[in-house]
């Protein structure tokens, strides 16, 4: 589940039905989309970011570095 959009939708009081129409798609639609069954497209990916004056980075791609990536390989 992606949950940084429903803390998003959450906190600014958008219902999945209000966040469907807003991009475009049947309610069910974004439920699957929220909840990671279903991608975003590019299209409405951009549509999320600006809804919440957030970059696509921000929203959709998880910027944390785990340990295994800092690790130096010899």
């Amino acid at each position: 589940m992606n949950t940084i959009i429903k803390n998003l939708r959450l906190k600014n009081n958008l219902s999945c039905e209000e966040m469907a129409n807003l991009i475009g798609v049947s309610k069910a639609s974004y439920s699957k989309k929220e909840n990671g069954l279903v991608k975003f497209s590019l299209v409405e990916a951009k549509v999320v970011a600006d809804i919440f004056k957030k970059s696509i980075e921000e929203i959709f791609f998880n910027s944390e570095v785990t340990e295994n990536e800092t690790t130096k390989i010899s």
